[in-house]
């Protein structure tokens, strides 16, 4: 069995797509690694409000931690090798920035599905 990337059936991971579009749009040096995984966690919760879905009150501090450590560990992986984010994004080829903005246009009209 093979398995193609560009099925119909595969689904857009929100979190990714938005991490990756904070991460493309980077462009202040003086921003820090919370603060950067904080922007990406909001956006994307902001994204789920959009969607008419809710985090419960009484764990959304939970899931806000877990969305840092999964968001943290997503930024370490995808920048391994470089200082720092600002070093990261200077590499990045425009082709890559196209793909992520495209991606996220797609994903901010798409519906999610219950």
């Amino acid at each position: 069995m093979s398995f193609n990337k560009t099925s119909t059936n595969s689904k857009i991971d929100p979190l990714y797509v938005i991490f990756e579009k904070q991460l493309y749009d980077f462009n202040d040096s003086n921003i820090d690694r919370a603060t950067f995984i904080n922007n990406v966690i909001e956006e994307y919760l902001f994204f789920l409000k959009q969607n008419n879905l809710s985090v419960p009150k009484k764990i959304e501090k939970m899931i806000f931690e877990e969305l840092s450590v999964q968001v943290g560990t997503m930024l370490t992986k995808k920048i391994y090798g470089f200082m720092n984010v600002s070093e990261y994004c200077n590499q990045v080829d425009s082709k890559q920035k196209k793909t992520a903005k495209s991606k996220f246009k797609k994903l901010k009209t798409k519906r999610l599905k219950a």
